[in-house]
């Protein structure tokens, strides 16, 4: 007798088609949890070439960890002692009141003035960041924008 190879087998598929049931049941559900959101920003510095860019008046801030602030405008028409004026910090935190009076007097002596950009140090607090950038949005300085560290 010849003993010849059974070659026909099935393949079970039921336990495959169960692991693509739950996975797209598991898609589904957390599909849900998703919110695509957008932010409509541009690159402040660098985005375009230098013969197109108009130099407009902009605010560098500098923050310290003991909650200091340091001023220098660049591209306005503002006296010394505003345009490298420092604000020592008040407890740790930065004093929001002589920034406020500061920034005042900067938009007095240059009203084209609305771009700030901050550039903390590795030590300053995230609150004291945001903090900043509420008082210079409330002055009217709009383009805000934080270097990276």
């Amino acid at each position: 007798m010849s003993k010849k190879k059974h070659l026909e087998f099935e393949i079970n598929l039921i336990p495959a088609i169960d692991l693509l049931s739950v996975c797209i049941c598991f898609l589904l559900l957390t599909a849900v949890w998703l919110h695509v959101g957008a932010l409509n920003v541009k690159q402040a510095v660098g985005g375009q070439p230098a013969s197109e860019s108009v130099k407009k008046p902009t605010v560098w801030v500098q923050l310290d960890g003991k909650g200091g602030v340091a001023f220098d405008v660049r591209d306005a028409r503002v006296p010394a002692k505003l345009a490298k004026a420092k604000i020592e910090g008040k407890e740790g935190k930065p004093d929001l009141e002589a920034l406020k009076g500061l920034v005042t007097d900067l938009k007095a002596a240059e009203p084209a003035l609305t771009t700030v950009l901050i550039q903390p140090q590795a030590a300053t607090l995230y609150e004291d960041i945001i903090d900043v950038m509420d008082s210079f949005k409330k002055e009217g300085l709009i383009d805000l924008g934080v270097a990276p560290l």
